[in-house]
């Protein structure tokens, strides 16, 4: 009935078709057996590796595999303080291309690192000496700097923490004067680069830090090589927030206070199981707490001005007054 209300101004023949296509559809239909299968018994990669300190692989990993009802209480930290820089250890792997560093076309700017949201593309600048027993498929070129002359330039992305936003690449200004499409960062796949890149990027973590008392400038490009304490949250992909707090904490993240108003920066800052928030090589980084609603104003008071548990005069005066 409904293809004659339809169709019929159009012809019998239109109508007689539409049902002939249905009957077609239905004779078509075919079974496909399946297989019984075991959902216990697929090889899941673990949640973590084992490089990872205890307590991830314990209540972390457990409470990402959503098993954290079964942790006792006695697993979970009394104070409810939270270790910082787990989100390392998370490994998403949700980036169907990452972004591949063509060296010959760079021009050292960094000008695509600081929009990276995720901090999952970082660069370094090195003695020569330290890429001598570096994989072959990590790549340096010599720094073009002249307060840096005689140095190497190492960029590298993390493969399983990009989440293939494509901003690097998009706004990095080297290209290939033959195909202007062509660039110094291109996105390919992942799947095709993954393996090959974890091990560079494994090899770029372990290499020495720039010593950022002997830069003549911070600057938006001599920032991008010190090591941002802000990295893999779970920000959405190409965040426009989070560039600026991975910015902060590369200039000043080893004695930032952070009092947190509630909202996106509480979720991909300070959401369990994870913490994007890290340290650096002397175990500084920044101070978080987020209050339960949007008043992070009226929170900061309370923070020990010396980073410490000295009261805040501030606070021992809202403190009183609210008493």
């Amino acid at each position: 009935m409904r293809f004659a209300k339809s169709y019929s101004s159009k012809g019998q023949d239109l109508v007689e078709r539409n049902w002939q296509a249905l009957a077609l559809a239905r004779e078509s239909v075919e079974e496909v057996p399946l297989q019984p299968v075991n959902p216990h018994s697929a090889n899941r990669p673990p949640v973590v590796s084992d490089a990872a300190p205890d307590f991830v692989k314990t209540v972390t990993a457990a409470m990402l595999a959503g098993l954290g009802d079964a942790l006792p209480v006695s697993a979970l930290p009394p104070d409810g303080t939270w270790p910082m820089g787990t989100t390392r250890w998370e490994k998403r792997n949700i980036a169907e291309e990452i972004p591949i560093w063509k060296e010959e076309l760079c021009t050292n700017v960094t000008t695509a690192l600081p929009l990276a949201p995720h901090s999952a593309i970082r660069a370094k600048v090195v003695p020569p000496e330290a890429m001598e027993n570096a994989p072959a498929s990590l790549h340096s070129l010599d720094v073009k700097s002249r307060d840096m002359r005689g140095q190497k330039y190492v960029l590298q992305v993390a493969p399983e923490d990009c989440t293939g936003c494509n901003l690097c690449v998009e706004v990095c200004p080297a290209k290939d004067r033959q195909n202007p499409e062509i660039k110094a960062i291109n996105m390919m796949s992942r799947l095709e680069h993954v393996e090959e890149e974890k091990i560079n990027y494994d090899f770029f973590l372990n290499l020495p830090e720039i010593d950022r008392s002997k830069l003549e400038r911070i600057d938006i490009r001599t920032s991008q090589l010190i090591t941002p304490l802000f990295e893999y949250s779970g920000a959405c992909s190409g965040c426009g927030e989070t560039p600026y707090i991975k910015l902060l904490t590369q200039l000043y993240g080893d004695r930032m206070l952070i009092a947190n108003a509630t909202g996106c920066s509480s979720i991909y800052g300070g959401n369990l199981p994870s913490t994007p928030y890290t340290t650096d090589a002397n175990g500084r980084g920044p101070a978080w707490a987020n209050s339960l609603f949007e008043d992070n104003a009226e929170i900061w008071p309370w923070f020990p001005p010396d980073g410490r548990s000295t009261p805040c005069p501030r606070a021992a005066s809202a403190g009183s007054i609210c008493r």
